[in-house]
């Protein structure tokens, strides 16, 4: 699981409500499993295979609500640890194609709550690309503020086969006697959707070793990663 997929995939839906005139709830579901959770170009689950699940719903008013889960190891934990994160934000529309949308997400680790985060974002998106800036005043529980700008884009290849892309940039604050962090990441792939299901195959790349996450090593810089999901 590549992080902030689903969020991708649900700004996407929200936009697309808007661009159809169509003021309607909708809810999503879906559960799957992936060669790894990947993480703005990190793997935070030491490249091992993680179960994922995540809903949303968007209210015809523009008001949306998700949250996700997938399975983590940091360095000083004893085996897996479930990464609960929960999202909620506000979308309107700013023409028939375009829309605007703010919100805030907050991270749970259930055994290390020192860990625990939450960042505020804005951003634009259409129907097949969206722009996003994110801010965390202590991220991952670390004293060290950061923004992260992120760029996703899908483009459809046939009537079930599409690419997908997405540029990233982690800016943060720099540890004590440190200096500043700016890492970007890519990744570039394909999905295959047939009816409820979807393949995701990806390669993702960072310029350098991120040192503002705690894992036990962020030298891996270029990962492909696999996906399944079933939609409800």
């Amino acid at each position: 699981m590549s992080g902030g997929a689903g969020r991708a995939r649900r700004t996407l839906a929200v936009c697309c409500v808007f661009v159809a005139g169509v003021a309607r709830a909708q809810f999503a579901a879906q559960v799957g499993v992936a060669s790894d959770y990947i993480y703005r170009g990190v793997s935070l689950n030491d490249g091992r295979p993680t179960p994922t699940a995540s809903a949303s719903y968007d209210a015809p008013a523009g008001w949306f609500v998700g949250g996700q889960v997938a399975e983590t190891r940091f360095y000083g934990g004893h085996g897996s640890e479930p990464l609960w994160v929960a999202d909620a934000g506000y979308a309107h529309a700013l023409t028939s194609r375009l829309s605007w949308e703010v919100g805030a997400t907050y991270s749970i680790f259930t055994h290390f709550a020192y860990w625990n985060y939450a960042e505020t974002f804005a951003g634009i998106s259409a129907q097949n690309w969206n722009l996003r800036l994110y801010y965390a005043p202590n991220y991952f529980g670390r004293q060290r503020r950061s923004t992260y700008l992120e760029f996703n884009l899908t483009h459809p290849l046939g009537e079930h086969l599409r690419l997908i892309g997405h540029l990233g940039a982690q800016h943060s604050e720099p540890a004590r006697g440190g200096s500043d962090d700016l890492v970007f990441d890519a990744s570039l792939g394909a999905g295959a959707k047939f009816e409820r299901f979807d393949l995701q195959l990806l390669w993702i790349a960072a310029s350098h070793a991120n040192s503002v996450y705690p894992v036990p090593s962020s030298d891996g810089r270029r990962h492909w990663l696999l996906s399944a999901a079933c939609a409800f």
